[in-house]
């Protein structure tokens, strides 16, 4: 399983360092990423993965690329989007 933290913060984007916990922007929210890559049967492979505000404690679960956008679309910025995409590729 595949995971990256980042902070809801758009002033820094999620390029914060979420373990700078001195440095954390005063109202931004921690989230965790994950996602696995499973074997559905067939030849056929499918993400899985869920969002976790590690604050509050919410965490929403997804299925594909299209669920992972969807949820990212509602506490990021569509920049901010693309950041957390880059930061969980080059994992």
């Amino acid at each position: 399983m595949n995971a990256v933290q980042f902070f809801t913060d758009k002033d820094c984007f999620p390029a914060c360092d979420p373990l700078d916990v001195p440095r954390r922007p005063i109202g931004a929210d921690l989230f965790e990423l994950q996602m696995v890559l499973i074997d559905i049967g067939n030849g056929q492979n499918a993400w899985y993965g869920s969002l976790k505000n590690m604050d509050v404690g919410e965490k929403h679960y997804f299925r594909g690329w299209s669920g992972l956008v969807a949820n990212l679309q509602e506490i990021l910025t569509p920049l901010a989007q693309l950041e957390v995409l880059k930061r969980f590729l080059l994992l």
